[in-house]
């Protein structure tokens, strides 16, 4: 075994076992995994919603808007990708039940001979960061925008940052845990693959998909009394409202602002609306 197989071993996170499902609820092993890193669980692996995409509605029923390159066109608004989670690997394992994987419009189905003797092991790897940085943000809004995107910008927030798989392997074991096999005849049996989604099967046991997916995503704001500036963002969320927390660092005057023992006992201001929550000291 190569050094960079036995490394991502090594950091391989095992979540559950063949006999035991990590959880009853599958939305709540994607969500798991993405708040660990700051993000809002997508209701299941997306193939296109990149940043820049405009949504809408609430984190459990999301609207989608606009893609993103109506209103943040990759050319004027770069994206930046960061691979410092490239090697951890998740596993999963949910019985008769493709897991999370089915939620929300999913991109796979299961087939009819998956049942509750049945055992789906779903790995996810190649985990990166992308997003946009603000400030191309901000020139593109003051400069280039159209007045429409501008309109619609005041109503929903768009994708700043999101977390995506680049791989996912999909196997399944028998009660007894023995892997079963597939092949072109009996893979229907247990999943449905949509149209335009890139796979192969390997070792006659794993499905393979290589189409990378978006797990997870910060939301960001842009109203038109926000000057441009988008420093108030979604990492999380609250009683299925989106919980934005303003990320600028100097809000007060540091001449006037009051000792940290002081400002220790202060409880966070909320304010809502009905599909946020707004965060700020």
């Amino acid at each position: 075994m190569s050094t960079k197989k036995i490394g991502m071993l090594g950091l391989a996170l095992t979540l559950a076992t063949a006999c035991e499902p990590v959880s009853k609820d599958p939305n709540g092993a994607i969500d798991g995994l993405v708040k660990e890193f700051g993000y809002i669980g997508f209701q299941n692996p997306l193939r296109n919603s990149t940043t820049g995409t405009l949504i809408g509605g609430r984190p459990k029923a999301v609207s989608f808007v606009a893609p993103a390159s109506d209103c943040f066109p990759e050319e004027p608004v770069r994206r930046y990708t960061d691979y410092s989670e490239y090697s951890r690997v998740y596993n999963y394992t949910f019985q008769g039940s493709l897991g999370f994987l089915l939620s929300g419009n999913p991109i796979l189905s299961a087939g009819l001979g998956l049942n509750k003797n049945t055992f789906v092991i779903i790995e996810m790897s190649g985990l990166t960061t992308e997003y946009m940085s603000s400030i191309d943000v901000t020139e593109w809004y003051m400069n280039g925008m159209s007045n429409t995107c501008k309109q619609y910008l005041n109503d929903v927030g768009f994708i700043i940052q999101a977390l995506k798989a680049d791989k996912l392997k999909i196997s399944f074991k028998n009660k007894q845990g023995t892997n079963i096999n597939l092949d072109a005849d009996n893979i229907s049996q247990y999943i449905g693959i949509a149209a335009g989604v890139n796979w192969e099967l390997q070792d006659d046991t794993t499905i393979v998909i290589s189409t990378p997916k978006y797990i997870g995503y910060q939301l960001g704001r842009l109203r038109l009394d926000d000057e441009g500036r988008s420093l108030w963002r979604a990492m999380s969320v609250q009683e299925d409202k989106y919980l934005f927390e303003r990320i600028s660092l100097f809000d007060t005057d540091p001449e006037v602002a009051p000792p940290v023992a002081q400002k220790s006992n202060v409880k966070p201001i909320q304010k809502t609306d009905d599909h946020a929550v707004y965060l700020a000291e």
